[in-house]
C-alpha cells in the first residue's frame, strides 16, 4: 500500500449575507490525477511550506498541522492567484513559484493569514489506489468587494469559476459537472448554510477526523463504482460520517445514498 501524501485544499467563499459562491477550478485533462475533473484549489504540501511565515492560527488545528494549513495558502496563490495573506506578491513570484524555481519563503514580506481559515474535513485516499494523498480540507471566506481577479494556472488548471454552492450541486446532478467524490461531499455540506459567515461559524462546530473512503468497482444499481463512507455496513470504521454514508456513481452522476 503506498504511502498517503500529505496534501491541502482550501475552499474559497465570496458573498454578503447571501448564498455563499464557491472557486472551482477545472483541471486539465492532460493531468494524471483525476482529469477533466472541477475542484477546489490545492496540492501536496511542499517542505518549504514550514518555513513561510504567518499570523494566527486555524481555530482547533494542532501546532503539527501548520504546514497543512501554508500550504492551502500557497496552493491556492499557485492555482487561482488569489493571495489569502499580509503583503502584496510579486508579479513574477506566481510564475516563479509554479516552475518550482521560487519559494513563497523566499518574500519573507508575505505573510500567510491562517486565521482566516477554517478547518473542514480530512480525507485519505482509499488504500488500492496507486497514487494517495493525505488531505486537510479548509474553508476561507473573501471579505466583501475583495479583488477576486481569478487567473487559473493554464497547466494543471484551465478555468475558474465563481459558482453558488447550490448551483454547483445541479450542474453535477444534471449536467453530468465531474467531480471527485470529496468535492461533491463537500459542496453537499456546505448547501446548507446561507452565507460564507455560516459556513465559517459551521467549521468550527464540526468535529473532524480522518476519513479513508473503501473504493468499490461492483456496486449493483450503478455504473459500476461508488465508496463506501465510515458508518457503512461494509465500510470497517463504524462511526458514521454527516450526510449518506455511500456515494455512487449513477448515469454518470454523483449521488449520495445511506444514512449517517
Amino acid at each position: 500500500m503506498p504511502e498517503a501524501r500529505p496534501a491541502a485544499t482550501v475552499v474559497v467563499l465570496r458573498g454578503g449575507s447571501s448564498e455563499p459562491e464557491v472557486l472551482l477550478l477545472l483541471r486539465s485533462r492532460r493531468v494524471g490525477f483525476f482529469p477533466g475533473a472541477w475542484v477546489f484549489p490545492g496540492g501536496r504540501v511542499d517542505p518549504d511550506d514550514s518555513l513561510v511565515p504567518s499570523r494566527g492560527q486555524v481555530p482547533g488545528l494542532p501546532e503539527d498541522g501548520r504546514a497543512w494549513a501554508v500550504a492551502a495558502v500557497r496552493e491556492c496563490f499557485e492555482e487561482t492567484g488569489v493571495w489569502l495573506g499580509d503583503g502584496q506578491p510579486p508579479d513574477d513570484l506566481r510564475a516563479g513559484l509554479l516552475a518550482r524555481r521560487a519559494r513563497l519563503s523566499d518574500v519573507p514580506a508575505l505573510v500567510a493569514d491562517l486565521a482566516a481559515l477554517r478547518l473542514w474535513s480530512w480525507w485519505v485516499t482509499p488504500e488500492d489506489e496507486p497514487r494517495r494523498f493525505d488531505t486537510r480540507f479548509f474553508v476561507a471566506a473573501l471579505p466583501p468587494g475583495a479583488a477576486c481577479d481569478v487567473r487559473p494556472d493554464g497547466e494543471e488548471t484551465v478555468a475558474a469559476q465563481w459558482v453558488p454552492v447550490r448551483q454547483a450541486l445541479a450542474e453535477c446532478a444534471l449536467d453530468g459537472r465531474f467531480m471527485a467524490p470529496p468535492t461533491f461531499r463537500t459542496l453537499e455540506e456546505l448547501a446548507s448554510c446561507s452565507s460564507p459567515a455560516q459556513v465559517l461559524a459551521h467549521a468550527e462546530r464540526r468535529s473532524v477526523r480522518p476519513v479513508c473512503p473503501v473504493l468499490r468497482r461492483d456496486l449493483p444499481g450503478t455504473d459500476g463504482w461508488g465508496v463506501l463512507l465510515p458508518g457503512d455496513p461494509e465500510h470497517p470504521d463504524p462511526r458514521p460520517v454527516e450526510g449518506g454514508t455511500r456515494i455512487v456513481l449513477r448515469g454518470g452522476r454523483w449521488v449520495s445514498e445511506g444514512s449517517g
